[in-house]
């Protein structure tokens, strides 16, 4: 029964979120006419309407934020978080202010694409080595303009619950090296509302997101070195808020 209510509550709600796509997307329009770059710092409140209208009227979400007072009063961070499922994403768009790196499918997606493409989202091709390239120069030109990035080093969303052992942090070294601040996150009982493995969604789940004081390089600190002191501390959140665990409930898709 648990299973077939996810279900039905997944596709019902998907329509909703379409329309609070929509609704968020068509006030930001007159955006598109600004360069890549400076629309986003005005942009991002469409994306922050449709990140609540996901969380809260569709799914009543109870969610707990610790460390907003980390963020920087500027824009120009990036954000580097776990990834439990696709409310992750909701959730730090709404309490960070930054969009995401996000694979190109979701582009074509209705109203989801244009909203992300307007609001700061870079879609790109993972298979595609100079697509990676194009990721670091854009998230670059998007920081240096005052706009706020995420990324899950992970590259997905986690299938078990674990942190996964590979990562990729080679956008935080570029970022780090052109002396932008490098904010750590972490997200906790998201797989709760919407789990990886299945087509399903469940109402009133308690979740949550820490945020992490700025993290700069020190001197004489190399890229790589910098990479593994910022996943350390997700790290570390994680361990503190049981998102390193295997997952309590598995709903086979």
């Amino acid at each position: 029964m648990k299973r077939a209510f996810g279900f039905l509550y997944a596709v019902l709600g998907m329509l909703v979120v379409l329309v609070f796509a929509a609704t968020s997307s068509i006030p930001i329009l007159p955006t598109a006419v600004l360069p890549r770059g400076r629309r986003e710092r005005y942009a991002i409140h469409g994306a922050r309407y449709f990140a609540w209208g996901c969380l809260r009227p569709v799914l009543w979400v109870r969610d707990e934020v610790i460390g907003r007072e980390n963020l920087p009063r500027e824009g120009g961070y990036l954000v580097v978080s776990n990834h439990r499922s696709w409310l992750d994403v909701a959730l730090l768009i709404l309490h960070t202010r930054s969009q995401g790196v996000s694979k190109r499918e979701v582009a074509w997606i209705p109203f989801f694409g244009l909203n992300g493409w307007l609001t700061g989202a870079i879609f790109f091709d993972r298979r595609d080595k100079a697509g990676r390239a194009r990721v670091v120069a854009e998230t670059l030109q998007l920081l240096a303009g005052g706009a706020n990035v995420h990324v899950f080093p992970e590259g997905t969303r986690t299938r078990d619950g674990r942190l996964s052992e590979k990562v990729h942090l080679k956008l935080v070294h570029a970022v780090a090296q052109a002396g932008h601040a490098v904010i750590p996150a972490c997200t906790w009982g998201t797989e709760g509302g919407m789990p990886a493995a299945a087509v399903h969604a469940m109402p009133g789940q308690r979740m949550g997101i820490e945020i992490g004081a700025p993290i700069r390089m020190a001197p004489g600190e190399t890229p790589e070195a910098f990479g593994d002191r910022v996943w350390d501390e997700v790290r570390r959140m994680a361990r503190t808020h049981g998102a390193d665990e295997p997952f309590r409930v598995a709903i086979e898709g």
